[in-house]
Parts: C-alpha cells; structure tokens; sequence
C-alpha cells in the first residue's frame, strides 16, 4: 500500500503530466483568440477552428491539417466529440452554448474589445487569455510592441481628418461609432444631419444613413465595415457607392477582418494600418 506521501508525490507527478498534455489542443471558435494565441507563439496548440470564414491574415489556419469546427456562432459538436479538443476558446457569440461545450472540453471565453476604451480591454483580454494558457510572461512584451507600432502608424496622419463609419448589412449603410478608429485612433467623426433618424429595435438602436445624408456630411473618408461580405452575403457595390457619394474619398476593409476579428493582436494593427494608408491615398 502507498504511504500518504508516495500518494500525495504520485497525483503531483499526474496533475503535472495532465497540465503538460491537456491544454496544448485547443479549439478555437474565436478569431480573435485565434489571432492572439497565434501571435503568442501558441500556434502550434490549434487543432480545429472555423475554416469557412477564416480572415485572410489567418488563412494559414485554413488547411486539412486543423478540424472544421463550425462557425463563430454554430459549434459543430460531433467534430468536436470527435476531435477531442482539451480546451476550448470562444467569444461572446456562443456565450450561450458555453455549457454544452464544456461536456466537451473546458470552456474559455474571451473578452470583446470595443467602446470608449479599447486599449485597456485589449490589454485586459489579452493578460488573461495568455494567463489562461500559461504564456503571460509573453503578453506584456507583445502589448508594448504592438503600441509602439500603432503609436507609430498613426503619427504619419497628417492634420485632423474627419471618418465617417458605416456599417453595410442587407443594402444598408448604418453609422456606427468605430473602437479602433474612433477610440484607439482618435479620428473624429462628422456631425450628423438634422434629418438623421435613429431607430430601436428592442435593446439595439440603428442609425440608417442615405447616400445623400453622407455627403452632407462631408467627411474626408468614409470608411465601409461590410457585415454582408464578412459572413458570406452579397457584399456592398463599391462602385455604385462611389458613384452616389460623388467625390467623396470611401474605402471598405477587409471585411472578415474588421467584422469577424477585431480584439486580437495582429487585427488590430492591421486595422489600423488599412485606415493610415487610406487616409494617404
């Protein structure tokens, strides 16, 4: 019979080896924690993720070599049984299947970053997602670094310039307060309209902007976040926009990009650096 010690010396050496095993195969239902882990040097650690809408700056993900786990907000559970994953990391879009994964594997999920203070909530989910897999010590160094290189980026803006944001979904251009170019960015938007009406749906309000009220506005870059392309609906025709709006400098972003996986490390530079090279256009 083993003594308290062999005991208690035998669960350590096991809690150990699980720790060690357990958490290196994560499914990742959430492109910005797919974004971060990846830029953490965790890649290697991913066996299933949502092929089917991947953002092309993480199109490496896209291969045979990783399940097709569903979508950001429909799990593919019996690929999931299947693969076996020891974690799994999701957003707020399936906060409500979060226990039913977790009869799966254990269940993280990750924090959103957006409203008035988006650095601190990227520094916050970024602390804690790394802490979660045991690379903390990483995080800092790479926060530090990626605001450097935005602080950098939006040095070269010249002059104050104004960015209207809008939302294309279904044929329609919606306003939309931005956190990476409005908060992060500091880029003002535009005053709008008198005749600009919001309206409520239940506990969300949208505000419908035309092509005529955009160019009352006059700002110097209408920026395009397309949800329709992003999630695999007809996307915005650029061209007839440029058209209705005129002179009007407007750019649309990569659409999974800005729609699909804005928080993460690299999104988030690279958001940035889609809107710095528009306004030098």
């Amino acid at each position: 019979m083993l003594k308290p010690l062999a005991i208690a010396s035998l669960l350590a050496v096991t809690a150990q080896a699980w720790a060690d095993t357990d958490a290196q195969r994560i499914a990742a239902l959430d492109y910005a924690a797919l974004d971060t882990l990846t830029a953490l040097g965790q890649g290697e650690r991913i066996a299933g993720v949502p092929r089917s809408s991947l953002p092309e700056y993480l199109s490496s993900y896209a291969s045979d070599d990783y399940a097709d786990v569903g979508s950001l907000k429909a799990p593919e559970y019996k690929v999931l049984d299947e693969l076996a994953p020891d974690s799994i990391v999701i957003s707020g879009r399936l906060g409500g299947e979060k226990d039913q994964l977790e009869e799966i594997a254990p269940t993280w999920q990750n924090g959103s970053a957006e409203g008035n203070d988006y650095w601190s909530q990227l520094e916050a989910n970024t602390h804690a997602l790394a802490e979660e897999y045991g690379v903390d010590d990483q995080a800092g160094p790479a926060l530090d670094t990626l605001h450097a290189d935005i602080a950098e980026a939006v040095a070269t803006i010249e002059g104050s310039p104004e960015v209207l944001v809008v939302l294309h979904n279904d044929g329609k251009l919606v306003y939309r307060q931005d956190p990476v170019i409005n908060d992060l960015m500091s880029l003002s938007s535009p005053t709008l309209p008198d005749d600009v009406e919001t309206q409520t749906r239940g506990e969300r309000s949208f505000t419908t902007l035309t092509p005529a009220q955009i160019s009352a506005m006059a700002p110097d870059l209408v920026w395009v976040v397309d949800r329709s392309a992003a999630i695999g609906q007809p996307p915005l025709n650029i061209e007839t926009l440029h058209s209705e709006l005129g002179d009007l400098h407007v750019v649309k972003g990569s659409p999974r990009l800005w729609y699909l996986a804005s928080g993460g490390l690299k999104s988030t530079l690279l958001q940035v650096n889609e809107v710095v090279s528009a306004l030098q256009q």
